[in-house]
């Protein structure tokens, strides 16, 4: 099933637009919406974002699409879709993915190549990410778009899938039918350990499961999996490439960026907590 996208102006449907040569999208308030020539529809109006160029800019979105190109986290990309297969409501015809705050569309990528049969859409605030992702596939459906205004009508998402983002549960609610699924991907307590080891001089562990904390009663904790790994990296660039993925990069000093670009080889852990979160069914 595909998705029925929405006007992030007014919220009224969005079909394909006559005034934009058939390949832009318009609603009923004569709201228009080109497809830019990479594939990509900007859904993210103006007055709705927080600064002038929201999201991972162009040189994070290249050391991610390095970094995750070279299979480091392909465990993990295997992890999130034989989770989403082994679930009951999960088939592959008239079933709908949607990826929120996909970043470059690499496990969105492999989702689309895992069920070629089911519809999916990726969305970032980025839209250097969303450029990338349209380099990625051709049959996704790319959005320039932010989590907490999501345009797609009500109850239309069978699965959302939240990888290393920011979940508006309120959005994720109005969005999933009944019983729906969301899958959050988050980084367990020794994540990337060892390159923590590095840049700081007290290591902390990362707060795991502040995530329930905030689920609402709508939803309901089915699974928590554990998704473990090694790996060995083995140039300055890969291990850089790595720290610019995570929000460390932005509170290490110059002189711990140096000292990690000075390794050739570091041995990391990845650790990471993968949620299977149901929408819960109403009461009548």
């Amino acid at each position: 099933m595909t998705l029925t996208l929405r006007c992030p102006v007014c919220h009224e449907s969005l079909a394909q637009s006559l005034h934009t040569s058939g390949t832009g999208l318009g609603c009923l308030q004569n709201h228009q919406f080109d497809r830019a020539r990479q594939g990509y529809f900007n859904l993210l109006p103006g007055h709705k974002k927080r600064s002038k160029n929201p999201g991972d800019d162009k040189t994070m979105v290249q050391a991610r699409t390095r970094f995750l190109d070279k299979g480091y986290y392909q465990p993990v990309a295997d992890s999130l879709a034989k989770t989403l297969d082994s679930l009951e409501t999960f088939s592959e015809s008239n079933r709908s993915i949607l990826d929120a705050g996909c970043g470059e569309g690499y496990y969105t990528e492999r989702l689309q190549q895992a069920f070629p049969g089911t519809s999916v859409v990726g969305l970032d605030i980025s839209k250097p990410a969303i450029m990338a992702c349209c380099k990625r596939s051709k049959t996704v459906q790319w959005l320039v778009a932010s989590v907490n205004d999501i345009p797609v009508k009500d109850q239309e998402a069978d699965f959302i899938v939240s990888v290393f983002s920011r979940c508006d549960w309120s959005e994720f609610a109005r969005l999933l039918k009944p019983e729906g699924h969301v899958l959050v991907l988050s980084p367990g307590e020794n994540h990337l350990l060892e390159l923590r080891q590095v840049i700081y001089e007290t290591v902390r562990p990362y707060p795991v499961d502040k995530l329930l904390d905030q689920l609402p009663e709508s939803f309901n904790l089915t699974e928590t999996k554990a998704v473990k790994g090694s790996m060995q990296l083995n140039s300055a660039e890969d291990i850089m490439d790595l720290l610019a993925m995570t929000p460390h990069y932005w509170h290490v000093k110059p002189s711990q960026k140096e000292k990690l670009a000075s390794l050739g080889a570091l041995q990391c852990l990845f650790d990471m907590k993968l949620y299977v979160i149901q929408r819960a069914s109403r009461k009548r």
